[in-house]
């Protein structure tokens, strides 16, 4: 039983990139509509948009929304 909860524990805990954008004004709308859907997201990478021309910022949430977050960004 213990192996169970810590299992959710760690789900819930790990973070997942559900997009990268090129653009961050582009990246907060996407964060914006994700709290506003009560979904907890955050930015990375988004100071060194001219410092990696190859990257982008990622916007990251819990694995525990991928599913609700991806429903979410395509509407």
């Amino acid at each position: 039983m213990k192996s169970n909860f810590k299992s959710n524990l760690m789900q819930q805990d790990h973070t997942v990139v559900l997009a990268i954008f090129n653009d961050v004004v582009e990246a907060n709308m996407a964060r914006e509509k994700l709290r506003a859907s009560g979904i907890d997201s955050f930015l990375e990478n988004e100071n060194v948009m001219g410092l990696n021309p190859l990257g982008g910022v990622e916007l990251k949430i819990f694995s525990k929304d991928k599913e609700a977050a991806e429903k979410i960004l395509t509407e």
